[in-house]
Order: C-alpha cells, then structure tokens, then sequence
C-alpha cells in the first residue's frame, strides 16, 4: 500500500484549523455535505453524507488529529489518515500522513485531500480573510459588495460542487473498470 504526505500553510491558528477538522458545522461549510465527528478517541465519525467512515484514533487538541479512513468503495480496513497542527508566523503548518491508500485510488485520493479537505478549508480560511471588517451597518456601499461577493462565493460554490460530482464520478468509473 501506499502512503500520502501533504503540508498546507493555513492563514488561521490551530485552534481555528482544529475546529474545521473536528466541528461538524464547520465541515459542513467547507465540505458542502453532511457530517458526523465528536473529536475523542474511539468514536465513530462520518463524511460527505457518509462516503467516508472511520474512527478517531487519536486526539491532541489542536496539536494531533488521527483517525481510520474507509471510503464506500475501498477495500481495506488498515489505512491511518494523521493531522499534525504546528503553529508558525503565517498561521498554521498542517502535516498529512495518509497510510494505506487503495491502490486504484491512490492518484484521485492524493488530489482529493489539495481540492476538497486541506484545500477547502485553507480556501474557507482565506475568504473569511478577505471578507471586509469595517463595514458599517446602513452603508448601502458596504451591504452592496458583501451581497455581490455572496452571490459570488455561491456560484463559486455550485461550480465546485458539480466538479466534485464529475471527479466522483470518473473516479466512481475508473474503480468499476478496473475490478
């Protein structure tokens, strides 16, 4: 089996990137499907509207997230996902280890984690970031720019969402050929 390593730079702190990891509202966000996760050793979690089952591993809060990791149409039972959460100047160091990746699905799950988890949460961190701050309530200005960049981030967010379905699609397919 194969194994994934990945490092992100997220502009927020580790106790803001932990909450995206473990919270299931704020998965929810990011992933634009449902979630089930209480972040404690032994616990059963969910993914994607239950695409992705496993259980928490091991919990650090805010330092170490490890937990098991079974996609519907995986073989295996043994493959290990790990977060690491370091602080730096830019915010947070994010370490992936993804042990046992199914062969098939080693490329699509490599991408997977850059477009849709450790990438969609560093993009949901970097929007919030670019949000305006000052804005005062009644400034029709304001309240026009944040409801132009609302209806933005929904398009932006239906888009990924259909290109989320082609590439599960594809990769739906690839698994299919290849039994």
């Amino acid at each position: 089996m194969k194994n994934i390593q990945q490092t992100y730079t997220i502009a927020a702190t580790p106790v803001e990137v932990w909450r995206a990891l473990t919270e299931p509202k704020i998965i929810e966000r990011w992933s634009d499907a449902s979630a089930k996760f209480v972040p404690q050793a032994g616990m059963d979690y969910s993914l994607w509207d239950g695409s992705i089952v496993g259980k928490i591993v091991e919990v650090v809060p805010n330092k170490k997230l490890a937990q098991t990791w079974k996609p519907n149409d995986w073989t295996i039972e043994n493959s290990i996902v790990t977060f690491t959460l370091t602080p730096t100047d830019d915010g947070t160091l994010v370490e992936l280890l993804h042990e046992n990746v199914e062969e098939f699905d080693y490329e699509g799950t490599t991408e997977g984690w850059d477009v849709y988890y450790l990438g969609a949460i560093k993009r949901m961190f970097e929007m919030q970031a670019k949000k305006p701050r000052n804005a005062k309530p009644g400034n029709t200005k304001s309240t026009k720019q944040t409801k132009a960049a609302k209806g933005k981030i929904e398009t932006k967010k239906k888009k990924t969402m259909a290109k989320k379905k082609v590439v599960a699609k594809k990769v739906a397919k690839k698994a299919t050929k290849k039994k």
